[in-house]
């Protein structure tokens, strides 16, 4: 137990640590190239679930696994989700605090993604967002992925969109790659694209030239930093 605390704890001083290096303004939305890799994303991610049958979302029962402050439950609900059908946890307080303030119809708690407070099979999709990356060692991610897995039912299915390789400048940046993500999620079909163009490349575009130039980055494969995948459980 004390173990767990201890990690929960390096994670948030991980945290705060990036955020004192100024790191929440390459996430802010009056940032253009992050805006260009949030668009890109949703994008991609509304083509998986059409392609895969989880679109329309009004009858599903989703769960986002360090879902930071709900934004991305609030862009399932431009989707067409339910907001009594979303659920969220993040392990920061705070992010927390404001999910609840701005959308108090959402079940979104404070809470550890290696301890899920919901029954099994409770969900149709489960979703995780460049958090398997903060983890610092395998056994964590293993009991995260364990933890999805349980909540998930048969035939629903995982949202991923994390790292593929380790930030040289992070050591807190752990990629996951294609054969570490086949060995979290047996039993599930993976179905694995990669996308967002290299982030210190597309925080160096000009903003004039942004949307040109960070599309016809992004389509070239080896600028291409995170999976995005979903794998449905079989």
């Amino acid at each position: 137990m004390n173990d767990i605390i201890d990690i929960h704890q390096d994670i948030l001083k991980a945290y705060k640590k990036r955020e004192s290096k100024g790191a929440a303004d390459f996430f802010a939305y009056r940032n253009e190239a992050h805006m260009c890799r949030v668009q890109e994303r949703h994008l991609e991610t509304l083509r998986l679930l059409l392609k895969h049958r989880f679109h329309p979302l009004t009858d599903l029962k989703i769960l986002d696994v360090g879902g930071g402050d709900g934004n991305m439950l609030r862009q399932f609900m431009q989707w067409g989700a339910s907001p009594e059908n979303l659920s969220g946890v993040e392990l920061r307080s705070q992010p927390v605090e404001y999910a609840n303030h701005l959308n108090p119809n959402i079940d979104f708690r404070c809470g550890s993604a290696i301890e899920l407070p919901w029954a099994d099979k409770s969900f149709d999709l489960v979703c995780q967002h460049t958090v398997f990356t903060s983890m610092p060692d395998s056994k964590m991610k293993r009991q995260a992925a364990s933890e999805m897995s349980r909540v998930l039912r048969k035939g629903g299915a995982i949202s991923w969109y994390d790292f593929l390789y380790s930030n040289p400048q992070n050591p807190d940046v752990k990629g996951v790659n294609d054969a570490e993500i086949h060995t979290l999620f047996p039993g599930f079909k993976i179905h694995l694209k990669r996308i967002t163009l290299a982030p210190p490349i597309a925080r160096r575009l000009p903003n004039l030239f942004l949307p040109v130039l960070y599309n016809l980055l992004a389509s070239i494969p080896f600028l291409r930093t995170h999976y995005l995948g979903l794998f449905v459980k079989v």
